[in-house]
């Protein structure tokens, strides 16, 4: 009997564990470029992807951002401030092309000047091949290497956060490359206080 209790006990009280915003790779350092999978090692619906996705180092940046948690929460969220600077992917990839880099730059640029409490969230997207799994894994570091790219542009990293669709949220329907291009993607909602 006393060991029942003693159990119980133990698996009523827990330990609070700090909570932390997504992490940021390379631990934001400079990005690093990333090489297409070996075609050989395709997975399920044909994919070529990579089955072992490098690993995300960590930045402890705490998500108590103070002022900034309540933005995320419950601000307004307009995707049409940033459409324009939509970027996209090569496949199984998360390296910010030389194409899209003055996308990011315009972002940062509208953080940078402005004083405002605005916040980003990144959506990151993936287009249909792979599995469900592996698409959000993608779709989360895509995210992440925009957050990586912003902080190191001088956006406050705090100012970010990031989420991953995988290929639940296509921009084109199609089932040809013409529209997995469209869909390997990082959508910018701009969040405001309310």
């Amino acid at each position: 009997m006393f060991l029942l209790s003693m159990a119980l006990a133990a698996g009523m009280t827990g330990c609070k564990h700090k909570s932390y915003l997504t992490e940021i790779p390379n631990g934001g350092g400079p990005p690093q470029p990333t090489t297409p999978a070996n075609p050989s090692t395709g997975v399920e619906n044909g994919g070529a992807l990579n089955p072992n996705p490098p690993p995300i180092s960590t930045s402890n940046i705490p998500l108590d951002t103070g002022r900034y948690t309540p933005i995320f929460e419950t601000g307004n969220k307009d995707p049409e401030k940033f459409r324009a600077d939509t970027i996209y992917f090569d496949f199984d990839s998360t390296a910010i092309k030389a194409s899209e880099q003055s996308k990011l730059q315009e972002v940062a640029t509208y953080f940078k000047d402005n004083a405002r409490l605005d916040c980003l969230l990144i959506e990151g997207n993936c287009d249909e091949r792979g599995t469900e799994k592996y698409n959000l894994s993608l779709g989360e570091r895509r995210a992440l290497a925009a957050r990586e790219y912003l902080a190191n542009l001088g956006v406050d990293p705090a100012r970010i956060k990031t989420v991953t669709y995988g290929a639940s949220r296509p921009a084109e329907p199609g089932h040809n490359e013409e529209a997995w291009k469209k869909n390997r993607r990082d959508d910018f909602i701009l969040v405001t206080p309310k």
